[in-house]
């Protein structure tokens, strides 16, 4: 396992706010030497701590403002790692996981509105055989750790 120090985690901090900043700003806020963050970037690189860089999208802005959980259960046999990897090809479904419980997946979909999980559910869901049962829990509030 990886061990982070102070100077890992100030770099990553500042990344986690703004990963476009230049190697300089960073230094800057964090008060280390260029060298030593070009170096340290590029070894939490190597390591795969830092996997990729990335944008967070307004969705509501571009007027995806429902977030629904659907819990899904599939047929007996059938490779849970296998559908989901399936449904997390479509654009609406934002995260998934393999659970313990009554249903084998959970996903989160962004959607319009009622009208378009409602099209999700019954056009998209309903296609696949693999699937023998979904329950659908609107979000009323959804809150993103950044």
């Amino acid at each position: 396992m990886f061990q982070l120090d102070e100077k890992d985690e100030a770099i990553l901090d500042v990344l986690r706010e703004n990963s476009s900043l230049s190697i300089g700003k960073i230094a800057r806020k964090t008060g280390i030497p260029i060298a030593t963050v070009h170096h340290r970037i590029k070894k939490l690189r190597a390591e795969g701590i830092i996997k990729k860089y990335t944008i967070i999208i307004d969705q509501v802005k571009l007027g995806k403002k429902m977030i629904a959980h659907v819990l899904i259960k599939a047929m007996p046999k059938i490779d849970h790692i296998a559908l989901l990897e399936k449904l997390m090809k479509h654009d609406q479904v934002e995260d998934g996981s393999a659970i313990t419980g009554e249903f084998d997946l959970i996903i989160k979909v962004r959607v319009t509105d009622i009208d378009g999980l409602d099209y999700f559910v019954l056009k998209f869901l309903r296609t696949f055989d693999e699937i023998s049962q979904t329950e659908s829990m609107i979000a009323f509030r959804n809150i993103v750790k950044e």
